[in-house]
């Protein structure tokens, strides 16, 4: 039995010697494949402390905290304060147009102190991550029904409250848009009601009648539940850059203190401090010599056994350390140290101006994360209440802006308005040299002055308002500004109006004018079109073959064309010419066409190509000729009409029918 068990206990040691040996092998490999280890540094192993690193989350911070910090640290304070009250000072644009009306809405936004609400909302948003304006509208209803914008009368006050002192009623939350509250869009899943609890009370009030300033928002996965439906405070971003800068500041303090070290030896101090009376000698002795150090910057010690010296610390590096925590704190809060610190840019050549920009950027989301929809429901409230009381005549169309967040300086100002001088100057000399070439008139460029502020000689310069169609007809106009009775009454249009100014007829533009006369469906083949081609003052006329008369190139609207594409077809098949440009003169309609005659549009072309020539099938003997000679001759009856229209536009004593 017992040679039994020694063979098992070798067995069983055997085996325990051989795996072993197998795992130092498997270890070894494992060590030399996977790279040097360092037994110091601990580098690639499993103490590695460069792949040690977790994200552990420090928990939330209570709201007693933060106002403490609020109130006791001015660097969180003015983190806190600063972009809040850069978001209101420079004020808003809501292009309303009418002094009236911007005096009105001024007034009241200094009645309901809306500057310095707006600021302490967003300031607590910040802070606390949420915050509430209450609005005290007068509608009849009581603060926790949902406001009657039917039956709003003023809004009498603002109140603010911070989200630490709020509750949303998460037993109330929406399922569905109501119909009182759609204006303002959806509020599906958001409470209905919130609880204030106030040191002057604990009230509800319905959601219809609060602005709700929200400091960013939480994803569903968030574990920070108290911060739910608002945004978190932003302390919890900020904590860490926070704690380092202030931590970087008050130890280099310290440091200072200390980086000069003074050192007294003493013969047997461990002697002398052990007997009865020893400490007390000690002490007595060192303050006589720091007395004596004090006073007469000297010092006396016993020339035997007993000296004094000083060790300084340098202090290379901790200015370096300090700047770091400082950027790291001015990055993670979006505040330029110009700012927050109140030093200068630093770096070489360095202006600060891409700090500024970026500040004002972050500026910027805040408004219109924060102030743009609130401002909104606050303005409707206003206006529909000034529109009820008499104030003013509607609620007008406006626009909630900001006005810039960058002023520019005395310097910077005089420099943008020397360059603006410069450009004007430019201008001018432009003008003046378009004038010398007669292309425009003096009196052009002091219209185009007394019309705007700034003027471009482009705006002046345009082929179809200047085009001069009485003086290409050879045609006296009188010198009176009217309007022709077809730009009166085409009044779905104002661009097809055509206007007499001295001896120019301002014609009206191609394409918006023909969208105005034609109609789809118009190319049926019972319309016309004819052309009024002028070369020089002189009219191209043709013989008909059917013996109607004298007429210029027409014809009738073939399915599919539109009244332009039929004209250029029509001249190119008569006068053999390519029409460059048509001027819509009018609509002839069946009340005023001869019978026998479809109703027609007629236009009226200065610029072609190729040379007139009849085409021997429908019109012969093609020449030009003038006004006065056509008029006493047989003219085909609505080429005679088209020359009456033109006439009469030209010298304002009728006007086209517009069809």
């Amino acid at each position: 039995m017992k040679n039994e068990t020694n063979d098992y206990v070798q067995e069983e040691n055997g085996r325990r010697i051989l795996q072993m040996k197998k795992s130092e092998g498997q270890e070894q490999k494992r060590n030399y494949d996977g790279g040097y280890q360092n037994v110091l540094t601990r580098y690639n192993t499993k103490n590695d402390s460069s792949t040690a690193y977790t994200y552990s989350a420090e928990g939330p911070v209570s709201d007693l905290e933060l106002t403490e910090q609020y109130m006791e640290n001015g660097l969180f304070a003015t983190i806190i304060d600063e972009p809040a009250e850069e978001a209101v000072k420079h004020g808003y644009d809501f292009s309303l147009n009418d002094t009236d009306v911007e005096e009105f809405i001024s007034d009241e936004l200094d009645r309901l102190d809306w500057e310095d609400k707006a600021a302490t909302a967003i300031k607590w948003a910040r802070l606390y991550g949420g915050a509430v304006i209450v609005m005290l509208v007068d509608d009849g209803c009581d603060i926790d029904e949902p406001l009657d914008w039917d039956c709003v009368e003023a809004v009498e006050e603002l109140r603010v409250y911070e989200r630490a002192i709020v509750e949303p009623d998460q037993t109330s939350l929406y399922s569905y848009n109501p119909e009182k509250v759609r204006r303002r869009g959806s509020k599906f899943q958001e409470p209905e009601f919130y609880w204030i609890n106030s040191q002057y009370g604990r009230f509800r009030v319905h959601e219809s009648r609060c602005l709700i300033f929200r400091n960013g928002k939480l994803p569903e996965t968030g574990f920070y539940s108290v911060y739910q439906f608002f945004g978190i405070p932003e302390h919890l971003r900020i904590q860490h850059a926070l704690r380092e800068t202030v931590l970087s500041h008050s130890f280099s303090v310290r440091m200072l203190e200390r980086c000069v070290q003074a050192v007294h030896k003493m013969k047997n101090l461990s002697n002398m401090l052990l007997t009865p009376d020893g400490e007390d000698k000690v002490l007595k002795r060192m303050e006589l010599i720091d007395l004596a150090r004090s006073i007469l910057s000297s010092i006396v010690i016993d020339s035997e056994g007993e000296e004094y010296d000083f060790k300084s610390m340098p202090l290379a590096g901790v200015k370096d350390i300090i700047d770091s925590t400082c950027n790291m704190l001015s990055a993670v809060t979006h505040i330029p140290q110009t700012i927050l610190f109140g030093r200068s840019p630093a770096g070489e050549n360095s202006t600060g101006e891409s700090d500024m920009e970026n500040y004002y950027n972050y500026v910027g989301k805040i408004q219109k994360m924060m102030l743009k929809k609130n401002l909104r429901v606050l303005l409707d409230l206003v206006f529909e209440c000034g529109r009820k009381n008499g104030d003013i005549k509607e609620v007008p169309a406006y626009k909630v802006g900001f006005v810039p967040l960058w002023s520019l300086s005395e310097a910077e100002q005089a420099n943008v308005d020397a360059i603006k001088a410069t450009t004007e100057q430019t201008k001018a000399a432009t003008a003046q040299i378009y004038v010398d070439m007669g292309a425009l008139d003096v009196s052009e460029v002091r219209d185009g002055l007394k019309g705007s502020e700034e003027f471009t000689v482009n705006d002046l310069i345009n082929e179809e308002d200047d085009l001069d169609i009485a003086g290409l007809l050879g045609i006296d106009i009188p010198g009176e500004e009217t309007v022709t009775e077809q730009a009166q009454n085409n009044s779905e249009n104002a661009s097809d109006k055509q206007t007499t100014i001295g001896d120019k007829i301002k014609a009206p533009s191609t394409r918006n004018a023909t969208r105005g006369l034609h109609k789809d469906g118009d190319s049926t083949g019972n319309k016309g079109v004819g052309v009024i081609v002028v070369n020089g003052g002189e009219f191209l006329v043709g013989d008909r073959l059917d013996g109607l008369g004298i007429c210029g190139p027409g014809g009738h609207i073939e399915p599919g064309e539109t009244p332009e594409e039929a004209a250029v077809r029509e001249a190119m098949e008569e006068f053999s010419i390519g029409l460059q440009e048509l001027i819509p003169i009018g609509y002839i309609d069946e009340s005023v066409m001869p019978e026998g005659f479809c109703p027609a549009y007629f236009y009226l072309c200065t610029e072609y190509n190729g040379t007139a020539a009849s085409d021997g099938e429908e019109i012969s003997s093609a020449r030009f000729e003038s006004m006065q000679e056509l008029m006493e001759k047989d003219l085909f009856p609505p080429f005679r009409l088209s020359l009456e229209e033109l006439i009469k536009t030209l010298n304002m004593g009728g006007g086209c029918r517009d069809g």
